[in-house]
C-alpha cells in the first residue's frame, strides 16, 4: 500500500512542484530541520542522487558551521530545541558514515566532540561508547550487533543511545582510553596540543 502511494507521489506534478518549492525555501532559510524534512521525503521517494547529495551537503555545511560557532563560543547544543537537535543529527550521521567507511580516527574525533557539545548526560555517555568503539576499530556492523540494544530502540530517535550489558563491559574495560581521548581534546582546545 505504502509503495503504491509513493509511486503515485513520484508522478504527481503538483506534489513535485510543491516539494521543489519547499526545498528552495528550506535552502534559503538555512534551517537544518526544514532541509531534513525535504531530504527525508526525497529519500523516501528515491529521487535523483545528485539532488539528494546537494541537499545533504548543504545540511552538513550548515551543521559544521554551527558546530564551529558553538565550539568557539563554548556553548552547548540543547537537544530539546528542534534546530539544535537536527544540527547534532547531521554531525552524528556524518560520523556514522565515516565510521562505516572505516575512518575510525575521523569518526572517533567526531563522536568525542559530540560528547562534549551537549549537556544531555545520556547522549554524552552514548557518544563516549561510540568514541571507544571507533578508537578500538570495532567496525560499525559489530558495534550495532554487539552493543546496541535493539529491543529498546526508539524508532523516532536519530541516535543509538540504548546499549547491551556487553557495551557496559566494553566501556569499563576502555575507561582509561576514553579518559586519555578526553584529556587530549581538552589540551587541544586550550592550545596546549599545538
Amino acid at each position: 500500500m505504502e509503495d503504491k502511494n509513493l509511486a503515485k507521489l513520484k508522478i504527481d506534478k503538483e506534489f513535485l512542484k510543491e516539494l521543489e518549492k519547499k526545498e528552495e525555501e528550506a535552502l534559503k532559510s538555512g534551517k537544518i530541520s526544514l532541509m531534513y524534512d525535504v531530504l527525508d521525503t526525497l529519500l523516501a521517494l528515491d529521487m535523483e542522487a545528485d539532488r539528494i547529495d546537494r541537499l545533504y551537503s548543504k545540511i552538513l555545511e550548515t551543521a559544521f558551521d554551527a558546530l564551529a560557532e558553538y565550539l568557539t563560543s563554548f556553548r552547548h547544543f540543547d537537544l530539546s530545541k528542534e534546530e539544535e537537535l537536527y544540527t547534532v543529527r547531521a554531525i552524528y550521521e556524518h560520523a556514522l558514515e565515516r565510521y562505516d567507511e572505516g575512518d575510525f580516527k575521523g569518526a572517533k574525533e567526531l563522536f568525542l566532540i559530540l560528547s562534549l557539545v551537549t549537556d544531555d548526560e545520556d547522549f554524552k555517555k552514548a557518544m563516549l561508547l561510540h568514541t571507544a568503539a571507533a578508537a578500538a576499530s570495532v567496525d560499525l556492523n559489530a558495534f550495532l550487533q554487539k552493543f546496541v540494544d535493539h529491543s529498546k530502540l526508539d524508532e523516532n530517535s536519530f541516535f543509538f543511545t540504548v546499549f547491551t550489558e556487553e557495551a557496559e563491559d566494553f566501556m569499563e574495560k576502555n575507561r582509561d582510553a576514553i579518559e586519555k581521548e578526553l584529556e587530549n581534546l581538552k589540551k587541544l582546545a586550550s592550545g596546549e596540543g599545538r
